[in-house]
């Protein structure tokens, strides 16, 4: 059996970019299931359907949950949650202080992945960069806040190990595959078409690089 779990990240990313509509067919070509937690239910519908700004979105996700497209995991995670963000957010430490890195979606999403590996080929769909780096390169997070912060940051390898064998994919694996499987069309080339894609999902919150989208335009169909 397979899974995938996804964070509002990559949701949001769809919604914005009006590719929404692609997650029935992939889902389809998947033959698995799309999951969601109760917690990034409640980031994608229940806070933003109260906003005039986001109220749409939140409208056209919920509409997929009722097609069960995106399908509400009814796990119990509490226990599993604080866990998974009590390791995150004290692996890194500066000047004496523990770096909050997970909020409650994202840890959501990872403990429900835990649960759920023994039973399931289970991937996470997840387009926000820190919580990526946590899993598939810690050392170069901790250089990163570094950066950012302007001071040194220790990090504690023992709370790593829990999101040492995560599978995190993003939308724009999400639209490559889609474009591949002419769920998306567009009137371009190839070249253009991955470049528009991609630009497009960076441009809305898809932690994408530069450098990243240069090597998808050169890949074959």
């Amino acid at each position: 059996m397979k899974a995938l779990i996804f964070d509002s990240s990559s949701i949001i990313t769809l919604a914005l970019n009006n590719l929404l509509y692609i997650l029935k067919p992939l889902k389809e070509k998947f033959n698995g299931k799309f999951l969601i937690t109760p917690d990034v239910k409640k980031e994608l519908v229940d806070v933003p359907v109260e906003t005039k700004r986001f109220k749409l979105e939140a409208l056209m996700i919920s509409q997929l949950i009722k097609e069960g497209i995106l399908e509400i995991s009814r796990t119990d995670l509490k226990k599993q949650i604080v866990e998974v963000q009590g390791n995150a957010n004290s692996a890194y430490i500066a000047d004496g202080e523990e770096i909050k890195i997970l909020h409650s979606g994202e840890s959501s999403c990872i403990a429900l992945a835990k649960m759920l590996q023994e039973e399931y080929d289970v991937g996470i769909v997840l387009d926000e960069r820190t919580a990526r780096m946590l899993s598939e390169a810690p050392e170069n997070l901790r250089k990163l806040l570094e950066k950012k912060l302007h001071m040194k940051v220790k990090m504690n390898e023992e709370n790593l190990e829990q999101f040492a064998d995560l599978r995190i994919i993003r939308s724009s694996e999400l639209c490559y595959v889609a474009y591949k499987k002419k769920m998306i069309t567009l009137p371009a080339d190839f070249e253009d078409a991955v470049e528009a894609l991609f630009y497009a999902v960076k441009f809305k919150g898809c932690s994408i690089s530069f450098s990243e989208i240069d090597k998808a335009k050169k890949l074959k169909i």
